[in-house]
């Protein structure tokens, strides 16, 4: 999505776990217009929008009644007055529009939430309203994060991995902004290999059996280790293979994504590593 297109956003405020996202398109289009100052429900000292005024020959000269009354030095000033103020002018009518444009969509997008700002008519007015409504506490949000986190993992798709995969990256990079401890160090790699491991055993033998072989031998092997994108990424493409071309030559594909690992397979350590 365009990130100043209101139009296509699918994002409709459904609960407190909508709100950051839905605020953001906001916010985005906002600041692209030059209004967001304006709006910002986080700011309790916000300008008004005010229409320009237009320049007067008093602006000039305080004395001057009219026009005849300007030397040709100060006519071309006041020309330059008005010059700015046609500008401004026109700033001002998009500000007004690009207002008119969120007001259309916080009333389409809001949903149950409408009797909160139902009698209110300021945007920047409603969207403290609604600020004060829905946006989560802290802790509510990161509650609300990891449950995602743990229902996405449930929920394995066969016929829709692809889709599957990008909501997995999508909320695990939201978890790790949060810097929640459940996605810390390699924790999201060994929950990836447990959710895929129905899908694809030999997958998640591979990786798991790798995973304890460094753990035991190789001094800082979780620096250089696949972390949660990265295997969900190995996944992906070779699941993308062993569609195309079977079962062998995925299993080639993602043995040969380990750190250090020769493209003719196995070294002599692997060959003989089973899952402990």
């Amino acid at each position: 999505m365009d990130p100043i297109d209101l139009s296509s956003s699918r994002v409709n405020l459904n609960g407190p776990g909508d709100w950051k996202q839905w605020i953001s398109i906001i916010h985005k289009f906002a600041t692209a217009q030059n209004v967001w100052k304006y709006i910002d429900p986080s700011n309790a000292e916000k300008p008004a929008l005010s229409k320009p005024e237009e320049p007067t020959v008093q602006q000039i000269r305080p004395t001057a009644s009219d026009l005849t009354d300007l030397t040709a030095e100060e006519f071309r000033r006041l020309e330059f007055l008005h010059t700015q103020y046609r500008t401004k002018v026109q700033t001002h009518r998009d500000q007004q529009k690009a207002l008119s444009s969120i007001q259309q969509h916080i009333v389409k997008t809001i949903g149950n939430y409408y009797s909160t700002i139902a009698d209110e008519h300021d945007i920047a007015k409603e969207l403290a309203l609604l600020k004060a409504r829905v946006q989560p506490t802290d802790w509510a949000h990161e509650q609300e994060v990891l449950e995602r986190y743990y229902a996405v993992l449930k929920a394995p798709n066969r016929s829709k991995i692809d889709t599957w995969i990008t909501s997995w990256q999508r909320i695990l990079t939201e978890a790790q902004k949060l810097d929640l401890p459940d996605i810390k160090n390699l924790r999201p790699t060994r929950q990836f290999l447990q959710a895929v491991s129905s899908i694809n055993p030999a997958f998640t033998d591979y990786w798991i059996n790798k995973m304890e072989d460094e753990a035991r031998n190789k001094p800082n092997w979780q620096d250089s280790f696949p972390d949660g994108i990265k295997i969900s990424e190995i996944f992906e493409r070779s699941h993308k293979a062993k569609r195309a071309t079977g079962s062998k030559a995925v299993f080639s594909t993602f043995q040969n994504e380990g750190p250090n690992q020769s493209n003719n397979g196995y070294n002599d350590g692997d060959k003989g590593s089973n899952r402990r």
